[in-house]
């Protein structure tokens, strides 16, 4: 690592996070956050988390800052004014932040030294993964290896709580969408004056590959940075950049939002249903090497890394289908199907 460009990542970052709550104008702010993610990508990528980085890069710096920026068009751009209690909210607020910072900082003197090669992590967890991973999985990605065998049973509920968090946005703006029955999107979901035919030719020249590249990242996972969660937001981030080109209409010919819905249930239900049968076939929850026992021509080291393709597979199936039901529910103010 470079501490010199270390240093200066962490300077821009602080700088865009305190630009970010400080401005009043809501558009700005959100780009200054997608700017402090890329910072915070740039900074992983530094470091050798890759895969970190790419899921900086395609969450924070690019869908998060998408749904940010459909939020403030659907809202008001800037912050109202308030004349009073302004200062002292914004005391209150930094002397919690002072708070709750000096208490983490005190509780860091518990923790082992910097890259102390006697703390428990590297004694114990770190030679095991690091040695044992392609003898006991076959798969050269120890962090895929991590998230979707050795703590599969975690990655799982972390796939249920994507699942549950789309849920909650489809019930609250959806309720919200039927109670404003005065809103109606217009035919085409933005004004003919926004609308580009240059933008319009891009998209579709490049959706396929980002299309293509989302099933790479998918079905490599395993072998090089990326999985199920980075091949499922960029392919969801395919749908919502047509979406944003054209129009929801258009987009929503192609994936709907009770597709959506079914495909975010069956990639939760893939991950419980391998998980399930392996169970069925006498082994414990998720252990993938008994899955050699119903596939063709495969040992069960091999199982364990097939079993972690179908896992990854249901995680990008969840994660594709939620980015885009949040997306339409926020761009149509909750009426998404209904009014589209």
């Amino acid at each position: 690592m470079i501490w010199q460009f270390d240093l200066l990542i962490l300077a821009l970052g602080v700088l865009c996070a305190l630009a970010s709550i400080s401005l009043k104008d809501l558009l700005s702010a959100a780009i200054v956050f997608g700017a402090y993610s890329f910072l915070m990508c740039l900074l992983w990528t530094e470091m050798g988390a890759v895969d970190v980085a790419f899921t900086e890069a395609a969450v924070g710096a690019g869908v998060s800052t998408v749904f940010f920026l459909a939020a403030v068009y659907h809202t008001n751009r800037a912050v109202k004014p308030r004349r009073r209690g302004r200062l002292l909210h914004k005391l209150v607020g930094l002397v919690t932040a002072a708070c709750i910072g000096l208490l983490l900082l005190s509780a860091t003197a518990d923790f082992p030294t910097w890259a102390d090669p006697n703390s428990p992590a590297s004694v114990y967890l770190s030679p095991f993964y690091i040695t044992e991973t392609i003898p006991q999985t076959a798969v050269p990605n120890i962090v895929t290896a991590v998230l979707a065998d050795f703590r599969g049973f975690d990655t799982m509920f972390e796939t249920s709580v994507i699942f549950v968090a789309g849920l909650a946005v489809l019930a609250i703006l959806g309720s919200y969408g039927r109670r404003q029955r005065d809103y109606e999107p217009s035919p085409t979901g933005q004004d003919a004056a926004h609308q580009s035919s240059i933008v319009q030719t891009a998209c579709r020249v490049f959706v396929p590959f980002m299309q293509l590249f989302a099933l790479y990242v998918v079905a490599h996972g395993h072998h090089s940075p990326g999985g199920g969660f980075q091949g499922g937001v960029i392919l969801g981030a395919s749908f919502i950049l047509v979406a944003i080109s054209y129009d929801l209409r258009v987009m929503q010919r192609r994936l709907r939002e009770r597709l959506a819905m079914l495909f975010a249930g069956l990639g939760v239900l893939i991950y419980a249903g391998i998980g399930a049968l392996c169970l069925v076939l006498g082994a414990n929850f998720l252990d993938y090497s008994i899955l050699h026992t119903i596939l063709p021509a495969t040992s069960p080291i091999m199982a364990r890394s097939h079993g972690m393709l179908g896992v990854e597979i249901g995680v990008a199936f969840t994660v594709m289908a939620i980015m885009v039901i949040i997306y339409v529910n926020v761009a149509s103010h909750g009426k998404s199907d209904r009014g589209l």
